[in-house]
């Protein structure tokens, strides 16, 4: 996207990720901070969220805050239904339930080492998202889809794109 041109803003809470960030597109605007405090003062035409961070209420509702009237929110969130069938190599599953899961899983350095990362998150289902978006930030289910080579049940993520 940088490089067509377009205008970014990049937030991230972790220090370590601005920096490296910064150091890849340093005339990119950066921002460190929590996503559920988050107050850039502006509204964005597309705004997007990888890996999940937005299964939270709080942090949906931070990032519609920064939705323009007629803007998109296109966001990543982790496929229940994955989790419930076991997950895949490298993920443990050690609960699950119909609300939330907590698992671990085994991540890959350049480096060669393995490093183990625990997660505990609430669950969205795919067939609960429109009311979720809208009791949860008043927007409204304008796509969903998953990845176009994996059905519902094997991936181990879906992706929604939502509006006012």
């Amino acid at each position: 996207m940088h490089a067509a041109g377009i205008e970014l803003i990049g937030v991230d809470s972790h220090p370590g990720m601005v920096d490296r960030l910064r150091g890849r597109l340093p005339d990119t605007e950066l921002v460190q901070s929590r996503i559920e405090t988050l107050n850039l003062g502006r509204r964005f035409d597309l705004i997007i969220v990888p890996s999940n961070i937005l299964c939270f209420v709080e942090r949906l509702r931070a990032a519609a805050n920064h939705l323009a009237a007629n803007g998109s929110l296109a966001f990543e969130l982790t496929n229940p239904y994955w989790l419930q069938a076991g997950a895949s190599s490298g993920v443990r599953v050690e609960a699950f339930d119909h609300n939330g899961a907590r698992f671990e899983v085994d991540y890959q350095l350049p480096d060669g080492r393995t490093v183990t990362q625990q997660a505990e998150i609430p669950l969205v289902w795919p067939d609960q998202v429109e009311g979720w978006l809208k009791l949860g930030a008043g927007l409204k289910l304008r796509r969903m889809f998953g990845r176009p080579d994996a059905e519902v049940e094997t991936a181990p993520s879906f992706y929604v794109v939502a509006g006012r």
